[in-house]
């Protein structure tokens, strides 16, 4: 019985947590966190500081996960995303593609983040 009652509050913290760890909640949200590490963020690279926000840490982390998904392709070598960043692109750069899009197709943050993710680096870095 004290095994369960402590399962039982484990679980309940866990989706508490979980409730408060919506991580991106939508494209726009994720634009307006990328626009405020793009504005505060501080060196070049390889040196590069970002603001010390909850927000910049979760744009700069999504984008660094796109950054390992871009160079995936299939067997074929089509890329996975759609999109054909260089390899030597680093995240901020990434970054800096998903804001500017964003600021011109605010239609298209509506839908699903990674959607919209996707297509801006469509859009940035088109295929040959």
């Amino acid at each position: 019985m004290r095994y369960a009652f402590a399962l039982l509050l484990v679980l309940m913290a866990a989706y508490a947590w979980s409730q408060k760890a919506n991580a991106v909640e939508s494209p726009r949200a994720l634009a307006t966190y990328c626009e405020k590490l793009e504005r505060g963020t501080k060196g070049a690279a390889p040196h590069i500081r970002i603001p010390n926000t909850k927000e910049a840490v979760l744009c700069w982390g999504y984008m660094q996960a796109v950054q390992d998904l871009s160079v995936l392709a299939y067997e074929d070598g089509t890329r996975i995303m759609g999109s054909c960043p260089p390899e030597q692109t680093t995240v901020l750069q990434l970054i800096r593609s998903f804001v500017t899009y964003a600021r011109s197709h605010p239609v298209e943050l509506e839908g699903n983040t990674a959607v919209a993710v996707f297509k801006a680096l469509q859009h940035t870095f088109p295929c040959r």
